[in-house]
């Protein structure tokens, strides 16, 4: 069932965290399906809601809030010459925003933040905001020194097609985890600036405030309440980001906020009403496949007039490039489906049980020649595992998106087993371990804290929580659920037609997704895992190989010199195990064992919901 979007005098379509998933997801199990839609079909989607916009007489804006790349293969797979999302920005480009801002991933790697400035930034026709960022260079104009520019601009201008005046400013949090050359204020401070101070005195019809930050339990109060100082009543609508989930949260009457999760999964819809006194404001979150997007453009009974022109050309010239790149090349067929987080680490459908106990025994263990009949044990951190592997074709393209990061393997040899076996129990426990899990992508490995991991960019422990509360209250509604079906013959035939999707509870008034799904299940996994010991008859004084992640080595050593004194471990003790990294242990595994399966899970985004029966698109419930 779909519910109708609340149109109002101005809406904004918002995008967040697509992290490279312009060609959709692509497979067949669910949920993928409903978020099958391309960035083709997306383009074709903003075409069409502009046109019904302006029949409406009302005003419709296109907001994004960075992290455009890291995370998929149209933007991770580029071949060597390129920097991460130099090819994928273009296609990013061919969508026409009106507001757009930067992400920590775009700043991590200076020369990915270089190339934002340089070939990115200006397609966006002076509407890329990085109010509180700035990337420093030598002078374009060849003077002395570096010079510090802003990667896009301090604030935006504009009036709308309908008349409005609109003041924009585009804030990231205050991120410490950027790369050298390139500096983030913190946004307590900025608010304090000439030109900040300076550029919210004029009396606007909306301020635009976007950011690459959540909605809540960040610094967007801070921007508001300086906002507000200046202009108590005049309305603001809040765009946000990064923790991935869907969110919604009210500043005080006059303002609204919302955060349109992540991977092209979501796009996030804000409306408002102006009135002579307190403004209305309605969201929703549109699940992004051509189905939703036919309905909400009006199309929902005229599937055959939603292609446009340009938005086929870019899904044609993406698939031209996932050719070139080989992004559909397959390794080999995956059986079954495997759940990072749906099932508890004990269930033969756990992505993590599959890798330690299959894949890393299979392709890590028997990888070093030199110590071969050696025992050993193989320890990784379940962080270095991003997404579901589904059933079917293993491709290129799945390998940068289910285990993306190029951790190295590494060992230290000949270590007892009594000690070696106490390792993982005693990762899992330790702070300081568990903390250079959840950064591991940060590329850090000292102890902080966690407000200081959270300011490098660390936030998968909000989506976690998000979907762990999503689970617990669809299991807690279930019981009522079923006594209604029994009374009810059409609310048991609308629960047996729900397909897996976000439930999503926000802190807003009225259901907020735009499609009634069952709630995805959710089990937490440990921090760290260890596949089983190999050779035959170990017993505790029989020496082992421990092989781990190579940002974990600190971790590793200090452990064992904490288990015993036999020996004084140093970093002098670890080695490269292999030539192999993390990213490549599922294309190892998919050569050897999947090679000859034979079933498929991979379908075109122009397959999915091609039918548009829509007898239940309608209704609030």
């Amino acid at each position: 069932m779909l519910r109708e979007l609340v149109w109002g005098d101005l809406q904004v379509l918002h995008l967040t965290d697509v992290h490279g998933w312009y060609q959709g997801h692509m497979k067949k199990s669910y949920p993928e399906p409903n978020y099958s839609g391309d960035w083709g079909d997306f383009a074709s989607f903003v075409t069409h809601m502009r046109h019904l916009a302006k029949k409406k007489g009302v005003d419709l804006l296109l907001v994004d809030t960075g992290d455009l790349h890291d995370g998929a293969g149209l933007s991770d797979g580029y071949p060597a010459g390129q920097v991460d999302g130099q090819v994928s920005n273009q296609f990013h480009a061919r969508v026409q925003f009106d507001m757009l801002t930067v992400g920590n991933h775009e700043l991590y790697k200076y020369e990915v933040g270089w190339n934002t400035y340089q070939e990115f930034v200006p397609t966006t026709k002076g509407r890329y905001v990085s109010s509180n960022v700035n990337i420093s260079h030598a002078d374009l104009n060849g003077g002395a020194g570096n010079t510090s520019y802003v990667i896009g601009e301090r604030f935006v201008k504009f009036q709308t097609d309908g008349g409005r005046n609109v003041t924009g400013l585009g804030v990231l949090f205050n991120f410490t985890g950027a790369d050298s050359g390139i500096t983030v204020q913190d946004p307590a401070k900025m608010v304090l600036e000439p030109w900040f101070i300076d550029a919210i005195q004029e009396e606007s019809d909306v301020f635009l405030l976007t950011g690459h930050m959540p909605v809540r339990k960040d610094q967007f109060p801070t921007v508001v309440n300086a906002i507000r100082k200046v202009h108590p009543t005049t309305p603001i609508m809040v765009l946000g980001g990064h923790s991935h989930i869907r969110d919604c949260i009210i500043y005080d009457k006059y303002s609204m906020g919302i955060e349109s999760g992540r991977y092209l999964e979501t796009i996030g819809w804000l409306s408002m009403n102006f009135t002579d006194d307190v403004p209305t404001f309605n969201r929703s979150y549109i699940d992004a496949n051509r189905r939703n997007y036919a309905f909400h453009a009006g199309l929902a009974h005229h599937p055959d007039k939603f292609d446009t022109k340009a938005g086929k050309k870019i899904t044609s010239d993406m698939n031209q490039v996932a050719e070139n790149w080989n992004l559909s090349m397959s390794y080999g067929t995956a059986p079954q489906d495997y759940y990072l987080q749906r099932v508890p680490v004990n269930d033969s459908s756990s992505l993590i049980n599959f890798m330690t106990n299959k894949v890393l025994p299979t392709v890590i263990s028997t990888s070093n020649p030199n110590r071969n009949g050696t025992p050993n044990i193989v320890i990784a951190n379940t962080g270095s595992q991003r997404f579901d592997l589904y059933a079917g074709d293993f491709t290129k393209n799945d390998q940068y998106i289910v285990s993306p990061f190029t951790d190295a393997f590494q060992y230290i040899k000949n270590v007892p087993y009594k000690y070696a076996s106490q390792v993982i129990s005693k990762l899992n426990g330790d702070k300081t371990a568990q903390a250079t899990s959840r950064r591991r992508d940060l590329g850090v490995d000292d102890e902080q804290s966690e407000e200081e991991l959270y300011a490098q960019g660390h936030v998968s422990h909000i989506y976690n929580r998000w979907m762990q509360d999503q689970h617990v209250r669809a299991t807690a509604h279930t019981e009522a659920a079923r006594d209604l079906a029994k009374l009810d013959a059409r609310a048991a035939a609308a629960a047996a037609n729900r397909t897996l999707g976000y439930v999503t509870k926000d802190s807003c008034p009225g259901y907020g997704d735009d499609t009634v799904h069952t709630a995805i299940p959710y089990a937490s996994v440990p921090d760290y895992v260890q596949s089983p010991v190999t050779g035959q008859n170990v017993t505790g004084n029989t020496t082992i190989d421990v092989i781990f992640l190579d940002f974990i080595a600190k971790n590793v050593v200090r452990i064992l010199n904490g288990l015993q004194t036999e020996k004084n471990y140093t970093l002098d003790d670890v080695a490269a195990y292999n030539q192999y990294t993390i990213q490549d242990i599922y294309p190892l595994y998919a050569e050897q064992v999947w090679a000859g399966n034979a079933t498929n899970n991979t379908s075109s985004s122009k397959e999915a919901f091609t039918i548009f029966n829509c007898a239940s698109c309608h209704g609030n419930k």
